[in-house]
């Protein structure tokens, strides 16, 4: 792996391929690591960026009294290190929270967004009800091992028929989340982002499974509704991970269309091929 530091942070990240940039932000409970099918697949097609957020993978842990604003900015600064200019940026779950900071906070570092399995900060997207029981169940993960709630959560990530090797996959990285770090981002992840979303410009594609049964549906149709210049994309059969040939493509093509709407004469570092170590 790679690494750099943004604000005092060491950030790991994994890099593969050459072209358009697409710059990915993973969910809670997983690391980069979580992307190892999509770089074999999107790399001969873009420049494929994963990082490991903040407390997360080989990153350093969050440091104390964070803010959105500390996040966004990480994410801003993580992007600009990299030399990359208004890249396409793709958050899953959490990561879609991340990616909308990210746009409101600093337009400029985001070309496009694909937000997968998207939320408008929990408290955005969830009834007060549902908004409870998932608190509570986050701060189980906290005092419990991974073997008491491990299955629970992967059957509301995973559609039934999911391919069990990807399931298997996410399993593993249970085993390496840091409890604080859930502490760290209880409170973003709880939060309702609703009212700075009709000021996010960029042009933003939701993708979400229809058997998503983490995600409403009502979730995502809200965020097509706030977000200015957005659509949906439904995946027949999928779960909230979703990934697979019709995402990529997504994917890919957003990456695409990020590279030609970038301002005139800008240019990246990343032309050259690239091979994550």
């Amino acid at each position: 792996m790679a690494e750099v530091v943004v604000g005092g942070v060491r950030i790991a990240y994994r890099r593969r391929g050459s072209g358009p940039p697409l710059v990915l932000f993973h969910g809670a409970f997983e690391d980069s690591r979580i992307w190892a099918e999509e770089f074999e697949r999107l790399s001969p097609h873009v420049d494929v960026i994963a990082w490991d957020a903040p407390g997360c993978g080989g990153s350093d842990d969050v440091p104390r009294r964070w803010s959105d604003a500390d996040w966004a900015n990480t994410a801003s600064g993580f992007v600009a290190t990299l030399g990359l200019t208004a890249p396409a940026v793709a958050g899953f779950s959490l990561g879609s929270m991340f990616a909308l900071l990210l746009a409101r906070d600093h337009p400029a570092s985001v070309g496009r967004l694909v937000l997968v399995g998207a939320y408008a900060g929990w408290g955005g997207s969830l009834d007060a009800d549902a908004l409870a029981q998932r608190i509570a169940a986050v701060r189980f993960t906290m005092a419990h091992p991974a073997e008491e709630w491990a299955e629970d959560f992967l059957d509301s990530v995973f559609a039934p028929d999911a391919p069990p090797g990807r399931r298997a996959h996410a399993r593993s990285l249970l085993d390496a989340w840091r409890p604080g770090t859930t502490a760290a981002l209880l409170g973003v992840m709880a939060q309702d982002l609703r009212p700075g979303l009709p000021t996010i410009q960029t042009p933003t594609i939701i993708v979400r499974g229809t058997a998503d049964v983490r995600s409403p549906r009502s979730a995502s149709l809200e965020l097509c509704g706030l977000l200015p210049h957005a659509r949906l994309v439904e995946i027949a059969g999928a779960g909230h991970d979703c990934t697979g040939p019709e995402l990529d493509a997504v994917l890919v093509a957003a990456a695409r269309d990020a590279r030609v709407a970038a301002p005139a004469g800008a240019e990246e570092v990343g032309s050259t091929r690239h091979r994550s170590v």
